[in-house]
Order: C-alpha cells, then sequence, then structure tokens
C-alpha cells in the first residue's frame, strides 16, 4: 500500500513538472519574436546544451519564482542568458543561475520594465541581460559594481518600434527620459540610454547615462 501511494505521488510529481515546461514554452511562443540572426541561433543552440547539464528541478524552481511577480514573465533563456556583445573566450560564462538569496533582487526592475511595455512606452522587446557572476562581469570588462552582479538589473532591446525608424526612435528616447524625469525618483529608477533602441533599467537609484556610461552622455540630461 505504501509503495503505491509513493509511487502516486511520484508520478503526479512528473506530470507537475511537465506542466511547468509546457507553460515554459508556451510562454516563450507567445511573446512577438525578431527575425533570428546566425548569433541568435548560436546563442539558442549553446543555451540547449547548457540547459542539458543543469539540474532541471532548480530552472523550473526559478521560472516559477519569477513568474509569481510578473504578468508576462520572460522566457528561461531571457532569465538566464547574457546576450550583449562579448568576446568568444567568454561564452562558457553567457549563461548562470543566480544564488537564490539574490533571486528577488531583480523582481522590482523586471515589473517596471513591465509597465513601461504595458503603458505602452514601446509594444515588444527582448531581455539581453539579467544575472551577470563576477567571473562573466571580469570576463567582459564590466563595471567593478555592475547592478548586474546582484541581480539587480535589466538589459534589454525594443523589437517595436524598430530600430531602423529613425523617428520612432527618437520618439522612443525622448518619451523614455520623460518618464525618468517624472516618474524616475519614485521607482529609483536608473537608466541606461545606449542608442539603437538598447536600454538598461534598474531601481537602485535615480541616475541616468549613455553609451559611455556616464552621466554626461544621457540624452535625458540634454536641455
Amino acid at each position: 500500500m505504501v509503495k503505491k501511494i509513493k509511487l502516486t505521488l511520484l508520478a503526479m510529481s512528473c506530470v507537475a513538472t511537465l506542466m511547468v515546461l509546457n507553460a515554459c514554452t508556451r510562454q516563450e511562443e507567445s511573446k512577438p519574436k525578431a527575425k533570428k540572426t546566425s548569433m541568435d541561433q548560436q546563442i539558442e543552440d549553446q543555451f540547449k546544451f547548457w540547459k542539458e547539464k543543469q539540474d532541471s528541478k532548480l530552472l523550473n524552481e526559478y521560472y516559477q519564482f519569477m513568474s509569481q511577480y510578473l504578468k508576462r514573465p520572460p522566457s528561461l533563456l531571457e532569465l538566464t542568458a547574457n546576450r550583449n556583445f562579448m568576446p568568444e573566450h567568454c561564452y562558457s560564462k553567457r549563461f548562470a543561475i543566480p544564488p537564490k538569496a539574490l533571486w528577488k533582487n531583480v523582481v522590482s526592475s523586471l515589473q517596471l520594465v513591465e509597465k513601461l511595455n504595458s503603458d505602452p512606452y514601446f509594444k515588444s522587446y527582448s531581455i539581453t541581460a539579467i544575472y551577470r557572476d563576477p567571473e562573466l562581469n571580469k570576463c567582459v570588462g564590466g563595471a567593478g559594481k555592475s547592478k548586474h552582479m546582484n541581480n539587480y538589473a535589466v538589459d534589454f532591446y525594443v523589437l517595436n518600434p524598430k530600430e531602423g525608424n529613425e523617428k520612432e526612435r527618437e520618439l522612443l528616447v525622448k518619451n523614455m527620459c520623460q518618464f525618468w524625469k517624472v516618474e524616475g525618483k519614485n521607482f529609483k529608477m536608473g537608466l541606461g540610454v545606449y542608442g539603437n533602441n538598447r536600454y538598461h533599467i534598474d531601481t537602485q537609484g535615480h541616475r541616468t547615462w549613455g553609451k559611455d556610461y556616464k552621466s554626461t552622455s544621457s540624452p535625458c540630461l540634454k536641455k
């Protein structure tokens, strides 16, 4: 009898795991997708290889943890990958799950990105980096006090409006800066404006910077 109960519980656990995996797949498929490049495909292949070597329960737990705070949670690839440009010798360090103690740190930043998407300041986007472990941060030449190392920051690329539409791209920058000026203090919003529809958001202090990571280059501070 005890053996039968154990087998039943095991079967229920497997079904639950499959439901989680299917939910992740549906979520990823429902998001607007950019046209794939050879680099996108390379990163996807690297992700599949990395994922196979990870603890599937931990991956599911991390995804479910984030999902409880967000209406449209990022895909598992977006949560674990650094898709920003990096030297080839850093590729092996591209993927990581942050320590559990850091998981909640990025929630408010992800919620802010989701708010901007819902309002909408931009119609669709793709997350390019969240957590960056110290080893990868050193490899890519990241700032010594980068918010990514403590899982506070989100880098993302806006898909719509499209990068190639200069007028809409400039209007997006203007609107993002306006939000930062008016609402930024309430969210303790850090806004990096890197150009070409690429942004950084964290909630670790009201500040802004541009391509060279200095406040003087931020379009939000230009008169």
